[in-house]
């Protein structure tokens, strides 16, 4: 009963990854697993170089932190699936994507399949970071540099005016510490702000962004 319910949801699912095949952007994968074989689960992958996968490969190859196989151990009473989404896991090679899961159990609770889609957002994030880069604002930018809707100009400066280099760091590495300090303080949030520091620091906007990316990664 087991096996014919789980070749059942596999034909099932493997006919809409079919049709997903061709209309999927190359940043999205969707995968699916046969739970009942953890040591060559992968049965179907559409786009499998955003995790690195193929068909064949066992679950354990998948990215790290998958809150969507809490679903093997905490089995849902008298439901057939559950859905697990809004989470972000980790691939081996440290890239970050926005993942969503489905299981797929039998009438006994037991966990048959999984339907998982995985993005990658950093091509996305470096595109807007090199667009805003690229074409300018429809401001004239002297009026957006000095625009800072919410919170005064004075304010920003004022904060800003209690970093000072150590002896100890370099350039670069002050330059992260303010950005640090600033983006925790919620300062970025203010229109015109990354203009204002980057202008304040002696740098442009794309290297402020640059120091955000790299912040982002380490969180």
């Amino acid at each position: 009963m087991m096996t014919y319910e789980r070749e059942a949801l596999i034909n099932v699912l493997s006919a809409a990854l079919e049709a997903l095949r061709t209309t999927l952007p190359l940043n999205t994968e969707a995968v699916l697993h046969d739970l009942t074989q953890p040591e060559a689960s992968v049965v179907n992958i559409i786009n499998g170089h955003v995790s690195g996968r193929k068909i064949g490969d066992a679950l354990l190859k998948g990215p790290e932190d998958d809150k969507g196989f809490l679903g093997l151990f905490d089995v849902p009473k008298q439901t057939s699936s559950k859905v697990f989404n809004g989470y972000t896991t980790t691939t081996a090679g440290g890239k970050v994507l926005n993942s969503a899961s489905t299981l797929y159990y039998n009438s006994d609770g037991t966990p048959l399949v999984a339907f998982c889609i995985n993005v990658d957002t950093d091509v996305v994030t470096r595109l807007m970071r090199d667009l805003e880069y690229l074409v300018p604002s429809p401001l004239d930018s002297a009026e957006q540099e000095n625009t800072l809707t919410g919170v005064p100009e004075e304010s920003l400066d004022e904060f800003l005016s209690r970093f000072r280099m150590t002896g100890s760091e370099s350039q670069k590495e002050y330059r992260m510490r303010v950005v640090s300090e600033v983006h925790a303080m919620g300062f970025f949030k203010i229109k015109g702000s990354v203009n204002h520091l980057a202008k304040m620091l002696g740098v442009t906007r794309f290297t402020i962004y640059n120091y955000l990316e790299k912040l982002n990664a380490k969180s």
